[in-house]
């Protein structure tokens, strides 16, 4: 708002008899359906590699002077008017007596100096959006992983935190990976000779913790990242699920847990494979390893993360596009799609055709599918990209 400010000078009349004075006055003023379980028992070595005022002037009733003590005719100050010398409100000024037009305040409006309702803010209150979000975190857990789960455990917080300052929102979180068990299965633990280094020897944790059957089916929750580069402890989720909820005390610590699945699963991975399992019927029926993550009046948020040069999906990106649909009811709108690959559209591979397959399945979410490269050393830009997608998401399908 503007305040406008006035400062009126005021000339003084002098009247002298026998002696002068004078007056002054001035007034300022933001396609699988199943679920797949691990049955590896041998062992292999791995092939791949690394890929901000008034007073009258006069002296009193003793100068010398007839009248009422200052020798001028009028009301004491020798000048005709209200006493000051000046026509007016006494004040030197014209209005109602704060040198400013308005409300009594300097400003126009309501009386808060702002435009709007009363709150700071135009319009007519909150948007409504919707109630609750659904992430997906597909993370490739091969031996050539490291920076890029570091990138991303890295941009989470504020990833989330922008999230939850744009959306009033009840999250659920769901991480896993992209093969079945990878190579420190209980077969390859038992022989320490041919155990692959990313299993970190026959008494590191990933050979010595114990073995859920849901903790080898390819899309579930993971809880217990083992191995070279993981969490390697049980991150303990709130709720008791395998997956983060809205309750969660520390939504980006409980992240970095879960997120850091390590470096031995197999080189051959398998993202959209896992999407799929991971939104597929038997995993989120009650009792089934992702129980209750999957919410049918949520928005679902797909994220997957891969440096792979190859191809070794069993689902097109057809299919795992009509699987993704399917699951939310065939509502396009209400799902948004996040790829960090390799891609024509990017320089994290020299293979020819590397990525094509994920990039055709990102593209068919239209513009609530966002494609970015995996080979970034920051994600941070990425995700505050995919935030503006989420909030569009969200707000066109209020609940």
């Amino acid at each position: 708002m503007t305040r406008f400010t006035k400062e009126l000078g005021l000339m003084s009349l002098a009247l002298v008899l026998g002696c002068g004075d004078s007056t002054s006055d001035g007034g300022a003023e933001a396609n699988s359906a199943g679920s797949e379980t691990a049955d590896e028992s041998g062992s292999a070595s791995s092939n791949e590699g690394s890929d901000q005022d008034g007073g009258d002037g006069d002296s009193g009733d003793g100068d010398g002077d007839p009248g009422d003590g200052d020798g001028d005719p009028g009301d004491g100050d020798g000048d005709p008017g209200d006493g000051d010398g000046d026509t007016g409100d006494g004040d030197g000024d014209t209005g109602d007596g704060d040198g400013d037009t308005g409300d009594g305040d300097g400003d126009t409006g309501d009386g808060d100096g702002d435009t709007g309702d009363g709150d700071g803010d135009t319009g007519d209150g909150d948007v409504d959006a919707c109630a609750k979000v659904d992430f997906l975190f597909v993370i490739d857990n091969s031996i050539s992983m490291l920076p890029e789960q570091d990138a991303l455990t890295a941009a989470f917080p504020g990833f989330i935190s922008a999230i939850e300052n744009s959306l009033d929102t009840d999250d659920h979180i769901l991480v896993t990976d992209t093969d079945l068990s990878g190579w420190c299965t209980p077969g390859n633990c038992a022989n320490p000779n041919n155990l692959h280094e990313t299993c970190e020897g026959p008494n590191g944790y990933a050979c010595t913790m114990e073995v859920e059957e849901c903790d080898i089916t390819l899309g579930a929750g993971v809880v217990e990242p083992a191995g070279q580069g993981a969490s390697n402890m049980f991150c303990d989720p709130f709720g008791g699920n395998r997956y983060i909820i809205e309750a969660e005390p520390d939504k980006s610590s409980m992240f970095d847990c879960m997120a850091h699945v390590g470096l031995a699963g197999f080189p051959t991975e398998r993202p959209i494979d896992a999407i799929v399992q991971a939104v597929s019927e038997p995993l989120n029926a009650p009792n089934g390893c992702n129980d209750g993550w999957l919410r049918d009046d949520a928005i679902l948020v797909v994220t997957f993360i891969s440096d792979d040069d190859g191809n070794n999906e069993v689902n097109s990106p057809q299919e795992a596009f009509d699987a993704v649909l399917a699951a939310k009811g065939g509502d396009l709108d209400r799902i948004v799609t996040l790829g960090l690959t390799p891609g024509d559209d990017n320089n994290c591979s020299f293979t020819p055709g590397a990525g094509d397959h994920w990039v055709e399945f990102i593209d068919k979410f239209g513009d609530q599918g966002l494609h970015g490269p995996s080979c970034d050393d920051d994600y941070v830009p990425f995700f505050q990209s995919a935030v503006d997608v989420i909030v569009q998401a969200c707000q066109a399908n209020p609940m």
